[in-house]
């Protein structure tokens, strides 16, 4: 129970706090999925199915037919060992599972597109993190944006320690 006379926590504390129980950093790996997809999969399969998110180590992808979800359930555990190891991340693997659900697959939706804003404008050679994938709430996309330019920030500040912020 809370103390009615304690002062509330500032938002810049909780922030930290919520920031440092979810591993950014390792979520954000996970979208580089998109952009390998088409060449691990071979094209019969990205013809038909597309990731769609990641979220807590699970990839979920959007399949055209049940019939090619039934089929990838089978596949599920080398595609998952496959993408792992091209993201070099197999022990403890960022990808824990794969998630198959019915969706329709657009042409060219596993690359994702990474907008001039987020070129960085320090004038680095750091490449520039792949955009995330919408999670159809444009207020929460805008939010992880923000969210992903203050990392990217606050790490090249680390590099750097004379620089401002």
């Amino acid at each position: 129970m809370s103390d009615r006379g304690a002062r509330p926590d500032l938002l810049s504390g909780v922030l930290s706090t919520v920031l440092q129980r979810a591993d950014l950093e390792r979520e954000l790996r996970g979208y580089a999925v998109w952009r390998f997809w088409d060449e691990e999969v071979g094209a019969a399969i990205a013809q038909r199915a597309q990731p769609t998110r990641f979220r807590n180590g699970i990839l979920f992808v959007a399949v055209a037919s049940h019939t090619w979800m039934q089929e990838l359930q089978f596949l599920k555990e080398s595609l998952r060992d496959k993408l792992n190891a091209r993201l070099g991340s197999v022990d403890p693997p960022l990808i824990r599972d794969i998630y198959f659900v019915s969706g329709r697959i657009s042409k060219h939706a596993s690359t994702p597109q990474v907008s001039v804003s987020q070129a960085t404008a320090s004038g680095d050679d750091e490449p520039a993190a792949p955009a995330l994938p919408s999670s159809g709430n444009p207020q929460f996309d805008a939010v992880l944006a923000r969210i992903q330019r203050a990392s990217r920030k606050l790490k090249r500040a680390a590099k750097s320690p004379g620089r401002k912020t």
